[in-house]
């Protein structure tokens, strides 16, 4: 009896049914897609938690507790019981895209939670949340290389394990470093878009329907999350901050990070933010501080920045007129001192890393465009600069401060011998540290501005201690302040002229904080050593030791975190 045969429509049938064998590149792609899109996520969670937090502490131990949620993802994939194969990243979609949801319900609670457990909180939920079952799911899809054929049953976890960790590890960094730099391109790749992207990337990687559970996700944040960065969001933001007597003037994701514009209503004074920080600002003269007060223009909010001025005061009888002096500034934030300079007729250029802050500095704060302005890194422009020895300058002032701690790059000795050696020889320097009277670290960048400077150096505080009473042990270890070094080029003590009426500029407040108060002077910390000279040369900070301050720095973030919430209202930080 003859065998029967199938019909030839259901042969047809059968064969279409299975899908075609994926080639070896597709294989490989689809795990390195959701490393790729889980590796993302972790520098996006780390800009949307620095405005609350500041970015240094949300990197407290952010790296170690990637690597732990990596291996924790591939490890859960090969212990029992497992889930339907695919299912774990059907749900990454959802959990990428109500990530923004979350954070803003949270982040009101951020000043209860406080720079240490609302980082850790938040990226918990921001970012590990996302990296586990991506991992989960690129193990998963890793199976399809049949590595176990080729290496042994045994040998196979552990390799694609280590594959798949060492290249989220590796990419995560190069997302970290290139992401921000994005935001000068277009405002389409801010940390909230770049979410949306991510999570909808998800969703096109994982077709299914419950993709579906993340519409309400997304209604949120276009219609009612204010860090959402659309006009409509703008105004949702302001009816917010309204209840707290502020009003935003205007934002931007940059290079540095978040930089925005915010005004008080009540108080009358406007201030550009740098995530977590406070890059200065200015009370406005209104009608009555003009009519009761005398003012006669607008007034810093920081007298630091107008002590950085008395450069211009330290006598010296070879020094050229104003009208034919050079000046640079390293790091601009609003432009106060600039500002002056340029009043006085001093040439100035103005060194900048991000272009939002100098954009800024010109909308909102009245920064002239009679400048020459460089928007790069200072490192390189002055290594570049020493080594076509053209420039020379009378006046530098450095003030660099953001983020809640001093960038170390440009406190080394290697940076410093260089802005030295752009100074005319009766030539002066003013910089400005922001830190702990009390750290190592402070001691660490004095000590190596008193090598470089050959001792020529004089420092001030630009407050009191909090705290006069030995007593006050809370005063004597916790001393955040705005520290002020006067130095000069050649030898001789450093001495200030008496500033005149055309110093000022109008200026209450120049009246009252340009000229260094010599009760408020420290000395250097080697300064009353016998040994100070051999000393001070082991103390310097080098190029490359930067990372050795790690833990300092992030002390010191979270002092500074503590002091910025004392300045404005936490909403307004929380609000973005």
């Amino acid at each position: 009896m003859a065998p029967k045969t199938r019909p030839r429509a259901q042969l047809s049938a059968a064969a279409t049914s299975k899908a075609p064998p994926k080639s070896l590149i597709e294989r490989i792609c689809l795990p390195m897609g959701i490393l790729t899109l889980a590796a993302i996520s972790s520098p996006v969670s780390q800009a949307t938690l620095a405005p609350v937090f500041g970015a240094i502490p949300s990197a407290v131990n952010h790296q170690q507790a990637i690597i732990a949620t990596s291996l924790l993802g591939f490890l859960l994939h090969y212990l029992p019981p497992k889930p339907r194969p695919g299912s774990v990243g059907q749900y990454l979609a959802a959990i990428s895209l109500f990530v923004p949801v979350v954070q803003m319900h949270i982040y009101p609670y951020s000043g209860i939670l406080g720079p240490i457990a609302g980082p850790s909180l938040l990226g918990l939920l921001s970012c590990h949340t996302i990296i586990v079952p991506a991992t989960y799911a690129a193990a998963e899809a890793m199976e399809a290389l049949d590595l176990s054929s080729r290496v042994g049953p045994y040998v196979a976890p552990v390799l694609s394990t280590c594959l798949g960790v060492l290249y989220l590890v590796s990419f995560e960094g190069q997302a970290a470093y290139f992401l921000p730099s994005l935001n000068l391109l277009s405002q389409i790749f801010t940390p909230v878009k770049t979410q949306l992207l991510v999570g909808s990337t998800f969703a096109y990687l994982f077709p299914s329907k419950l993709s579906l559970l993340a519409l309400p996700a997304l209604a949120h944040t276009f219609l009612v999350n204010p860090h959402f960065d659309a006009a409509r969001n703008i105004d949702i933001l302001n009816n917010q901050l309204a209840q707290h007597n502020w009003t935003l003037l205007d934002r931007r994701w940059s290079n540095t990070g978040y930089i925005s514009i915010l005004e008080s209503t009540d108080m009358h004074y406007r201030v550009m933010r740098c995530d977590h920080s406070l890059l200065g600002g200015e009370w406005l003269l209104t009608n009555q501080r003009r009519e009761e007060e005398g003012w006669l223009v607008d007034e810093p909010i920081y007298s630091v920045f107008e002590m950085l001025e008395a450069v211009r005061l330290i006598e010296d009888e070879t020094k050229p007129s104003d009208a034919e002096a050079q000046a640079l500034i390293v790091g601009l934030g609003i432009g106060t001192a600039p500002k002056a300079f340029f009043a006085h007729g001093i040439n100035t250029t103005v060194i900048e890393l991000d272009p939002a802050v100098h954009d800024f500095a010109k909308s909102y704060f009245n920064l002239p465009s009679n400048h020459t302005a460089v928007i790069r890194d200072a490192v390189s422009w002055a290594d570049e600069t020493v080594a076509e020895g053209s420039l020379k300058y009378d006046y530098i002032i450095h003030d660099v401060f953001t983020g809640g701690a001093e960038p170390l790059s440009l406190f080394t000795e290697s940076f410093l011998r260089n802005l030295r050696s752009l100074l005319r020889p009766n030539g002066a320097i003013a910089l400005n540290y922001a830190g702990d009277v009390n750290f190592p670290l402070t001691a660490k960048v004095l000590n190596t501005i008193d090598l470089v400077f050959n001792g020529q150096c004089r420092i001030f505080r630009d407050t009191p201690p909090s705290s006069e009473t030995p007593d006050d042990k809370a005063a004597v270890n916790d001393d955040f302040t705005n520290i002020i070094i006067f130095c000069s080029n050649s030898p001789g003590q450093i001495t200030f002229r008496r500033p005149t009426k055309a110093d000022f500029l109008g200026s209450k407040s120049r009246e009252h904080y340009m000229l260094p108060d010599a009760r408020l002077e420290i000395p250097f910390p080697l300064q009353k050593l016998p040994t100070r000279r051999q000393r001070v040369r082991t103390e310097a900070l080098q190029q490359g030791e930067e990372q050795q301050w790690a833990a300092q720095q992030a002390d010191s973030a979270i002092k500074h975190w503590y002091v910025m919430r004392k300045v404005l209202p936490d909403a307004v930080w929380e609000l973005w």
